[in-house]
């Protein structure tokens, strides 16, 4: 009988986790929903910040790294451009993992459905940000259980998850428009395994901070949301959304907090290498 990682060698889909809690969630509305529910992977086209993303989230992979595992590979995009031995994406959404170049399963982030130091390199990017704040050392401890000698951890770096809620006008839940339920800096990654050693923290993508007052007066007091078109509302399913964005109320807010922040102080995203 072969093992998941020699039907993944072999081409294989590995069926389903092996764990009765890494079942693929049937939530219909939950944060995976965005994934296999929206066109959000269908884009061909990377913006300059992906880009910058994923050639730095790539340099993070030493040459010596055989074997890699990405737990939340979305589309493919960081680990198709991976020329490792052993290459493997795994996710919740199928509709993402058809896009995956490399040998891929559908898998949860509790539950992996491998042994244990099965991968010299696991890369978890833009994913632990979307789980309850109380379920990331669980998350964090089974990244590390697969690891053999490197975990790599991508998260937006300390967002204000107000900036990207948005409001359904049919049911009234406010949302983060990506699903996202956590936010962590450096500290808060380094955080989740204080046993292990970090040798790289790097901060990618120059972005302009936004007054918070300036932030909760445009969206709870005057009812004025970000945007995205690939939006799902968690409580109702409702994807029609207006776009407030080109409002020129809207836009007077961005230039009041350009006048307000200038330059582009903070950081997109943070990622932090752990030495296992």
């Amino acid at each position: 009988m072969l093992t998941g990682i020699d039907r993944l060698e072999r081409g294989v889909d590995h069926p389903r986790p092996r764990c009765q809690n890494a079942a693929v969630p049937s939530n219909k509305t939950g944060s995976a929903s965005i994934f296999e529910r929206t066109a959000v992977h269908d884009q061909p086209v990377l913006t300059p910040a992906e880009r910058a993303r994923i050639a730095a989230l790539r340099r993070l992979v030493p040459p010596e790294a055989r074997s890699v595992l990405e737990v939340g590979c979305g589309d493919g995009a960081v680990i198709n451009g991976l020329g490792r031995r052993l290459v493997v994406g795994a996710d919740l959404s199928r509709r993402s993992l058809a896009r995956v170049e490399k040998p891929r399963l559908q898998a949860d982030i509790f539950g992996l459905p491998f042994g244990d130091g099965s991968f010299d390199l696991v890369l978890c990017a833009e994913v632990l940000e979307h789980l309850e704040p109380a379920r990331l050392p669980e998350a964090a401890a089974e990244l590390a259980r697969v690891a053999r000698r490197h975990l790599v951890v991508a998260v937006p770096d300390r967002e204000d998850l107000l900036s990207y809620t948005h409001r359904c006008p049919s049911c009234g839940e406010e949302f983060h428009l990506h699903g996202h339920r956590s936010s962590m800096g450096a500290e808060q990654v380094r955080a989740l395994l204080p046993g292990a050693r970090v040798d790289v923290v790097e901060q990618v993508w120059p972005v302009r901070p936004y007054s918070r007052r300036l932030l909760e007066l445009r969206t709870r007091r005057l009812g004025l949301w970000r945007h995205s078109e690939f939006t799902l509302c968690p409580r109702c399913g409702n994807t029609r959304i207006e776009d407030h964005e080109r409002r020129p109320l809207y836009l007077l807010f961005e230039a009041l907090n350009f006048l307000r922040h200038p330059l582009r102080t903070d950081r997109r995203w943070v990622m932090v290498r752990f030495v296992l």
